[in-house]
């Protein structure tokens, strides 16, 4: 494992994000004493489980901790020794493993990091952006843990329809509202208590200041020198918005690593001494190596942007009515999303590789952010990120941008080739150098 890096973080506030993470480790501690604890995916609205007050765990995002500890790798042995492919994306097989591991022992692995996750009384389950997630939880519910699962399928809207069409927008609005509703019916039954519409109402308020505070940082980000890389990002950034929105502590959180980030801004400060590269990162990152961008970082180079986990602009809504302004939120950043020419699902933003208007917001960024190239990550596990790589590649060079595919995987760490990769971004970043005009130094 002496391939494998831990992380260096460049911001103070990042290094102290885990005092926000563990708080939320530890809010299944009720579920220890009796309570509801809810098992959930990316793409389910941490604002409504707010509202319940009800526990939460993300099996994705214990994935990533698990690769961080080093551990995820026998978790994902424990589930393919029971007929899980190897094929199948890792944060799954990491999470089949854990439980089957929590049945066999009746309490939680040892092994497991951070106290590991108490056994759920429910599962809420999301389709977005995966195929794997369908047949995820169902799994879980029929194999190992029989609790009841609540799962949506979320809207898809395609890049050749057009959102601004009256029809187009009704249907899709119905869609997300009658979802919503039956989510909130569920967690009705399940709980046994009715949705607490002023608890959403705060909890909507405070997501609307955390997605504007991250897309400031985002826009800070443009800045020569880079003032924050990728290691920081998804140390610092990522859980506040997939898992923590909604949450007072994460908009406090988000505001001092706003403020750090416009103070580097404006004292000219980067992340790498000598900033020679400006990257652009597509792809999930490698969550046991995250040292890797610092590795990269010493060759004079600095993720200034990802694909993955960008949110898009914040949008304005109406909080009189917070299940309403759930879906009009929804509905306004996938419109945003999709007028870039992506691809989109609630939430989320899925860069459409296939298609001409799918390159319009990396063109954008292209210049935004002053890029000299792009790194993919081509991910063994994960298709919905890695599919369409090689036209987008293609398309980039169109554009006078190299970009470099590497291949690994998020959580699984049996896949990382340290002196391949790391081969490969050196002679990467050396002919960027060459095409300059000047010496490589790398």
């Amino acid at each position: 494992m002496s391939q494998l890096r831990a992380a260096r973080k460049s911001l103070e506030t990042v290094r102290r994000s885990k005092e926000l993470l563990r708080s939320f480790y530890a809010r299944d501690a009720r579920r220890r004493e009796g309570g509801p604890l809810a098992w959930c995916m990316a793409g389910v609205s941490s604002e409504i489980l707010h509202a319940f007050d009800v526990p939460w765990e993300f099996p994705e995002n214990f994935g990533t901790l698990c690769a961080a500890k080093q551990v995820a790798g026998q978790f994902c042995e424990q589930a393919e020794a029971e007929g899980f492919s190897q094929d199948l994306c890792s944060y799954l097989r990491n999470s089949i493993g854990y439980v089957s591991r929590l049945v066999e022992l009746g309490h939680v692995p040892p092994e497991a990091p951070r106290d590991g996750m108490a056994a759920p009384t429910m599962l809420l389950g999301s389709g977005s952006i995966c195929d794997p997630r369908i047949k995820w939880f169902q799994a879980i519910a029929s194999r190992y843990l029989p609790v009841p699962v609540f799962h949506t399928d979320p809207m898809s809207l395609p890049h050749d329809v057009d959102p601004h069409d009256p029809r187009i927008e009704a249907h899709y609005k119905e869609l997300l509202r009658d979802t919503l509703s039956e989510q909130i019916a569920f967690l009705e039954r399940h709980t046994g208590r009715p949705l607490d519409v002023e608890r959403l109402r705060d909890a909507m308020a405070n997501a609307q200041e955390a997605l504007a505070l991250l897309w400031e940082i985002q826009e800070l980000r443009r800045a020569v020198p880079c003032p924050m890389g990728a290691e920081d990002y998804f140390m610092g950034g990522v859980i506040p918005l997939l898992y923590l929105l909604g949450e007072r502590d994460a908009v406090e959180y988000l505001r001092q690593l706003r403020d750090e980030v416009r103070d580097r801004v404006a004292r000219g400060i980067g992340v790498v001494p000598d900033e020679r590269f400006r990257l652009l990162w597509m792809g999930i990152p490698p969550w046991y190596n995250l040292g890797f961008f610092n590795a990269v970082g010493a060759l004079g180079a600095v993720f200034v942007i990802e694909t993955v986990y960008f949110s898009g602009a914040p949008v304005e809504i109406d909080l009189a009515d917070p299940v309403a302004a759930l879906v009009e939120r929804s509905w306004k950043r996938a419109v945003w999303i999709h007028e870039w020419g992506a691809e989109v699902v609630p939430e989320n933003c899925s860069l459409s590789g296939f298609s001409a208007p799918g390159m319009r917001l990396l063109r954008r960024w292209v210049q935004d952010y002053r890029l000299d190239g792009v790194v993919m990550h081509r991910t063994r596990s994960c298709r919905a990120v890695s599919w369409g790589q090689v036209h987008v590649k293609n398309q980039l060079a169109e554009e006078g941008i190299p970009s470099l595919i590497i291949e690994s995987d998020m959580a699984d760490p049996r896949s990382w080739a340290d002196a391949v990769i790391m081969g490969q971004v050196r002679g990467f970043l050396g002919g960027i150098e060459s095409a300059r005009g000047t010496a490589p130094a790398c």
